[in-house]
C-alpha cells in the first residue's frame, strides 16, 4: 500500500562540550516533531459504459444485451471501461462472473468467449503457444566435465548410456579442437549413445554445433552457436533422438553459400524411427544477404528432410519450442530470394506420425514465409496448439501451413492454431485434395485460406472460431474453447499491468454461441451474467 507521510522536524543541537569542574557536566537541548501524520492510499476501481468521466460508478446495471446469438454466428462484442479513481496504483486486474439467472438448460458451458482483451492486448492464456520450462541442473551424471575438460574427449571415452554433464562455460570450436580424440570438422561429433546434457543451462553454456550420428542421443541445455554454417543440431540416419530445452541462435548468419537451419534431422541411408525437439528457443536463423540466383539459401527453424533420400523418418514431435527470427533475402525468386519456415517437412522417404504443436512462430522474412510446410508425403500429421505472427516478407506470400506435394494430404489434421492478421494465408492447399483445417482462429472473424491448387481447405463449423486460450489458463469444461462457465469458476487473476492511480483503459469481451454442441434445445435461451472486475496491489 502506498502512503502519504508528512512528517515535520525540529532539532537542535549544541555542538562541543564544556567541562564543568570535575563533574564533566555539559550543555544538552531536546526537540520534539509532533502531529506527525500517516495516511494510507486508496485503490478504488470503477466501471463505465462509455469512456466519459461523468459516467464511472462501483456498479453498472444492463450494460451489455447480446441477443439474437446463432450458433457459429458472428461474435457479438462490446466494451466496458476501468478507471481507477484511487490514489495509489493498481497492480493486477482481475476478471470473474456469476450466473443471476438462467433459463433451462443453463447456456453457459456453450457461450464461447472469442476475446477478451484489455486495452488491445489478449488477456486469455494457455492453449496455443509454446511453454518452456525454467532450467534444472541434472543429478544423475555419470560424467563430470570440469577445467580443461572438452566434450569430445568425453564422448570418445564414454560407455554406452553416459551421462555426459557440462560444467564449464565455454564448448568453442578452438576449444573441442585441442581434444586428444578430436573427430575433425566444425561441430562435435556424436557418435555414441550418450546423453549430453549442462549444468548451467543454455545462459551459462556456450557451444559449436553438433552433429549426431548415433541412436539414443540427448542434447539437453547448450547456447549453440554457427554464424558461418548451415545448422545447430545435424541428426543423420540416427533413432530416438532428443534434443531439448537449448537456445539455438545466429546460424547461418554470416553464411556465403548454403541454406541453414536450426535443428536437421535427415534419413540419408536408412530409415529413422523417433526424433523429439521440445522446449528449445531457436532464433536468428539465415543470412538475409546472401543472394545465390542459381540455387538459393533457404532458412528453416526446424528441417525434416531432404529431398533425395528414399528411407522413411516416423515418430517425429516438435513441440513447445519458440522459434523467432528466421530470415532470408525478400528479393524476387529470379534474384535469389527464397523461402523462410518455422518448420519445413520435405523429405523424399515420406515422413509419418509427426506431430507440429504448441510452438510460438514469428518474425520470418524471405521471398515466401511458412509457418510449417508439409511438403511431400506426411499422411496422418497433426499441427495443433500453434501460435503465428509477423511474417513479413511480400505481399500474400505468407502462409500458416503449407500443404504441397503431398499425397497424404487428406489425412493431415490442422487445428486450434492461432493465425495472427500478418499471416496472409492461414492454411495454403496446394494440392489436388482436401484438407482439415477446422477450428483454427484466423486473426478474424472471416476464413482466410487459400485453395490455389485444385484442393480444399475443409473450415466448415468452426471457421472464425475462438482465439486459442482459456480463462485463466483453464479449461473447466474441457471443450477446447474458453466460455463463461469458465469464466464463474475459474476466474482470471494476475492480469498486468493494472491500473495506475488516474487511469483509464477499455475491457472488451466477444462471445458467441459454439456451433458445434448447441443443439436446438437451446433455442430460446436466456443468461444474466454478473462481470466481477477486481483491482489489486500484488
Amino acid at each position: 500500500m502506498q502512503k502519504q507521510i508528512v512528517l515535520s522536524l525540529g532539532m537542535v543541537v549544541f555542538v562541543g562540550a564544556v567541562a564543568a569542574g570535575a563533574t564533566g557536566a555539559f550543555f544538552t537541548d531536546t526537540a520534539t516533531a509532533t502531529g506527525n501524520t500517516f495516511t494510507a492510499g486508496t485503490l478504488d476501481l470503477q466501471i463505465s459504459e462509455t469512456s466519459s468521466s461523468s459516467g464511472f460508478a462501483n456498479t453498472q446495471n444492463s450494460s451489455w444485451n447480446f441477443s439474437a446469438m446463432a450458433p457459429g454466428g458472428t461474435p457479438a462484442s462490446d466494451t466496458m471501461w476501468l478507471r481507477n479513481v484511487g490514489s495509489v496504483d493498481g497492480m493486477t486486474l482481475g476478471v470473474g462472473a456469476s450466473v443471476t439467472n438462467a433459463s433451462t438448460p443453463n447456456p453457459a458451458p456453450q457461450v464461447r468467449i472469442t476475446g477478451m482483451t484489455l486495452d488491445g492486448e489478449n488477456v486469455l492464456e494457455g492453449g496455443a503457444g509454446a511453454v518452456v520450462p525454467d532450467y534444472e541442473a541434472p543429478t544423475n551424471c555419470t560424467v563430470t566435465l570440469s577445467g580443461s575438460d572438452r566434450i569430445t574427449d568425453a564422448i570418445f571415452n564414454a560407455s554406452t548410456g553416459d551421462i555426459i554433464c557440462a560444467s564449464g562455460s565455454n564448448y568453442s570450436l578452438a576449444w573441442e579442437q585441442g581434444a586428444t580424440n578430436w573427430q575433425g570438422g566444425t561441430d562435435i561429433a556424436v557418435h555414441k549413445e550418450v546423453t549430453l546434457v549442462t549444468v548451467g543451462g543454455p545462459s551459462q553454456t556456450a557451444s559449436i554445433p553438433f552433429r549426431v550420428t548415433a541412436d539414443n542421443v540427448t542434447i539437453k541445455g547448450f547456447e549453440i552457436t554457427n554464424p558461418n554454417g548451415t545448422y545447430g543440431v545435424y541428426i543423420t540416419d540416427a533413432d530416438n533422438t532428443t534434443v531439448t530445452e537449448n537456445h539455438i541462435h545466429s546460424i547461418g548468419s554470416s553464411l556465403a553459400t548454403g541454406s541453414a537451419q536450426g535443428i536437421y534431422l535427415k534419413a540419408s541411408t536408412e530409415p529413422v524411427a523417433g526424433a523429439d525437439f521440445t522446449h528449445n528457443r531457436i532464433e536468428d536463423i539465415g543470412n538475409p544477404s546472401l543472394l545465390v540466383p542459381s540455387s538459393g539459401s533457404s532458412a528453416k527453424g526446424v528441417f525434416i528432410g531432404d529431398t533425395s533420400p528414399s528411407h522413411g523418418i516416423d515418430d517425429v514431435l516438435i513441440a513447445h519450442n519458440v522459434i523467432n527470427n528466421v530470415s532470408v533475402s525478400n528479393v524476387s525468386f529470379g534474384s535469389g530470394g527464397r523461402g523462410a519456415y518455422g518448420v519445413l517437412v520435405n523429405h523424399a522417404g515420406g515422413t509419418t506420425n509427426l506431430i507440429v504443436e504448441h510452438n510460438f512462430i514469428s518474425n520470418l522474412s524471405g521471398w515466401w514465409e511458412q509457418g510449417v510446410s508439409l511438403f511431400n508425403n506426411t499422411p496422418g500429421a497433426i499441427v495443433r496448439y500453434n501460435d503465428m505472427s509477423d511474417f513479413d516478407g511480400a505481399v500474400g506470400s505468407a502462409a500458416g501451413v503449407n500443404v504441397e506435394g503431398n499425397s497424404g494430404a487428406a489425412s493431415v489434421v490442422i487445428e486450434k492454431n492461432n493465425f495472427n492478421d500478418t499471416v496472409a494465408t492461414g492454411v495454403l492447399n496446394q494440392t489436388a485434395l482436401a484438407v482439415t483445417a477446422q477450428n483454427n482462429w484466423w486473426g478474424g472473424f472471416t476464413t482466410n485460406a487459400v485453395d490455389s491448387g485444385g484442393g480444399s481447405v475443409d473450415t466448415s463449423n468452426f471457421a472464425g472460431g475462438a482465439f486459442v486460450g482459456y480463462v485463466n489458463g483453464a479449461d473447466f469444461n474441457g471443450n477446447g474453447f474458453a466460455d463463461l462457465d469458465d469464466l464463474v469458476n475459474t476466474p482470471a487473476t494476475g492480469i498486468v499491468p493494472g491500473l495506475n492511480a488516474g487511469e483509464t483503459r477499455e475491457f472488451t469481451m466477444a462471445v458467441q454461441y459454439d456451433g458445434p454442441t448447441t443443439d436446438n434445445a437451446f433455442q430460446g435461451a436466456q443468461l444474466g451474467v454478473t462481470l466481477e472486475f477486481t483491482l489489486n496491489q500484488q
